[in-house]
C-alpha cells in the first residue's frame, strides 16, 4: 500500500474513531456536569466508546494536522451518516432506522 492510499484508509479506520471518540466525550462532559452521574450510568458500551478519548493529544493533533484533507473528508462523511440518523428520528421512521442499524451490523462479517 502506497503512502497516499495509506493516508485515506487510516482516516477513514483510525482517525474518525478518535475524532468521534473526542467529540462523545465532549457532549457528555458538556452534558452531565456531575461525574458521579456519569460513573453510575455508563455503561460498557459507553466505556468502549470513549476508550479512544484517553489518548493523548500530543499524539494526535500532529496525526491530524498530517493527514488534515482525509480527515476532513471522512468528517464531512461521519457527519453525513449522523444526519442520516436524526431524520430517521426526527420524521419516526423507525423502519429506516432499522436499516440504517442493520447496515452497520454488517461490520461485525469483517471483524471476527
Amino acid at each position: 500500500m502506497n503512502s497516499e492510499d495509506h493516508d485515506i484508509h487510516t482516516a477513514y479506520i483510525s482517525h474518525i474513531s478518535h475524532i468521534t471518540s473526542y467529540a462523545l466525550a465532549n457532549t457528555v462532559l458538556e452534558k452531565e456536569k456531575e461525574e458521579d452521574t456519569i460513573f453510575q450510568l455508563a455503561s460498557s458500551g459507553f466505556s468502549s466508546t470513549v476508550r479512544l478519548a484517553k489518548s493523548h493529544p500530543e499524539m494526535w493533533v500532529p496525526i491530524f494536522r498530517q493527514n488534515k484533507e482525509n480527515v476532513l473528508d471522512v468528517l464531512n462523511e461521519h457527519i453525513s451518516q449522523l444526519r442520516k440518523f436524526k431524520s430517521a428520528l426526527e420524521k419516526e421512521n423507525y423502519e429506516y432506522l432499522e436499516e440504517l442499524i442493520l447496515k452497520a451490523n454488517k461490520i461485525r462479517g469483517i471483524l471476527k
